[in-house]
This record gives C-alpha cells, sequence and structure tokens, in this order.
C-alpha cells in the first residue's frame, strides 16, 4: 500500500513538472503573498553558512536564493523530472560546490543523524505520512535546527470544494493538513510554532488582472489579519507556516 502510494506521488510530479499541469491554479497562489514572504523571511533570516535540506524542492524552489546568502544547501524531491531541471539550472546559474540535488524519499532520507541546521519546504507535507516526515525531521536537525513550512489546510468548505471540482489538479494521495496532523509534530518537537494566513484574500482572484488587485490585497490581508487571530476561524484559513524547534530526542537525552 505505501508502495503503491509513493509511485502514484511520483509519477504524478513526474507529470507535473514535465507539463505544467498546475498552471490554471497560478491564478491562485498569486493572493498567497502573505504567506510566502513571511515563510521566504523565516529562512532568509538565519541561514548564512548554515547546512540546509530544502525538503521537496521541486525544480530549486528557494535554493538558490539560499545559497546566494550564505547557505550550504541540499534539495531532494521525489520526481527525477524535478530534479533533473534542478540540475540544469544550478549548472546555468553556475551556482557552485554549495548546492546540490538528489532524488529521494522524504519519509525515509538518506541522511546521518543531526546533519542539517534547517530544513525547509513549501507544499510538502500534505503529500507524506505526516509521522515519518516528523521524525524524519527531528531525525536530521541537529540540537539547535529547526524546520519551516508553508502548508494548506483542510477545513474550509468552499477551498474544499473547488478541491473536489478539480481532482486533476492535485495527487490521489494528498491531504491538507488538519489538526491532528500538526498535533504529531508535537511528538517530535518541543517548540511548534504556527501562523495562519489568507482567508478574506482569495476573494481578490477575479481582479488579480485589474490595477485595484493590490489594494484589494492589502485590505484583504489587513482583514484576514484581524479574522485569523479568532481561535475557531483561524482554522479555515488557506495556509499555515509551521516552524518546528527543539527535537524531542535532545530533550529525551537529557532527562536519561
Amino acid at each position: 500500500m505505501e508502495e503503491g502510494r509513493k509511485k502514484r506521488e511520483k509519477n504524478y510530479h513526474d507529470e507535473r513538472f514535465a507539463r505544467d499541469t498546475r498552471r490554471k491554479l497560478h491564478k491562485f497562489y498569486s493572493t498567497n503573498e502573505g504567506a510566502k514572504n513571511f515563510y521566504a523571511g523565516k529562512i532568509f533570516r538565519d541561514c548564512n553558512d548554515k547546512k540546509v535540506l530544502e525538503y521537496g524542492c521541486g525544480t530549486g524552489s528557494l535554493s538558490f536564493d539560499m545559497v546566494k546568502r550564505g547557505a550550504r544547501v541540499t534539495g531532494i524531491d521525489i520526481s527525477f523530472v524535478a530534479i533533473g531541471k534542478a540540475k540544469e539550472m544550478s549548472l546555468k546559474k553556475n551556482i557552485g560546490g554549495n548546492l546540490r540535488f538528489a532524488v529521494m524519499d522524504a519519509e525515509e532520507l538518506g541522511f546521518e543523524a543531526d546533519e542539517f541546521s534547517m530544513v525547509c519546504g513549501t507544499g510538502i507535507l500534505h503529500h507524506l505520512n505526516v509521522e515519518r516526515a516528523f521524525k524524519e525531521l527531528s531525525r536530521v536537525l541537529n540540537k539547535e535546527g529547526r524546520a519551516v513550512f508553508v502548508e494548506p489546510l483542510g477545513y474550509n468548505p468552499l477551498i474544499n470544494l473547488y478541491r473536489k471540482m478539480t481532482p486533476k489538479m492535485r495527487s490521489k494521495d494528498e491531504h491538507p493538513l488538519l489538526r491532528p496532523d500538526i498535533e504529531l509534530a508535537g511528538k517530535y518537537f518541543g517548540d511548534v510554532r504556527i501562523k495562519h494566513f489568507h482567508l478574506l484574500s482569495l476573494m481578490a482572484v477575479p481582479f488579480r488582472r485589474m490595477g485595484c488587485f493590490n489594494l484589494l490585497m492589502k485590505l484583504a490581508d489587513r482583514a484576514d489579519g484581524l479574522l485569523l487571530g479568532l481561535p475557531l476561524v483561524k482554522w479555515f484559513a488557506w495556509m499555515v507556516v509551521l516552524e518546528l524547534k527543539n527535537p524531542k530526542k535532545y530533550i529525551e537525552e537529557a532527562n536519561g
């Protein structure tokens, strides 16, 4: 069963990166700058001279930008097509020895324990068995390490309706995160931080090519900042940024 799931994910992402099958969704991602910028800020502020793993890097994602900021980066993905394109881009950019890419199963990482100071990824955890992922993340992070992810949530009924109406835009086995998925992180990390993004901002999608778009986004983001501070409302957000710190393996070692 697990091998079947992973094979489906690999085939889906190979086709996605070969044919850009998700291009119809780009209009929605024009409204999630708030989450992306917050995520990028978390990563870029402290990556200089750090060993970083980009988890599910696709065709390179933020790996190139992290290297420019002094990080030593390894990018992994299950898709041979994505990694092939990432390597081609690396050669074109003449990045040098501080960046490498590899095809790898994110649930069974081929790295030593404590190898990385940071692991990061965009839209990767909801394609995985999250407990296996959290366990591996905890294993490969060093004592001061942290993991940062931006992921979709699975509670908004309108977003879920759109997901059901567009099954070819996503893989069969992906599962936007629910609270129990996120709570599993607490089994492996002593410090789990969650910030919710984007509720009303999705209403600006029809106006993305109009001159008023930026103003609408600013107003929507301000309103979201208030609404998503409410305990029940925040779980209807589209995206969350997760920051995981203090791997519990070190707490257990300290306690004998």
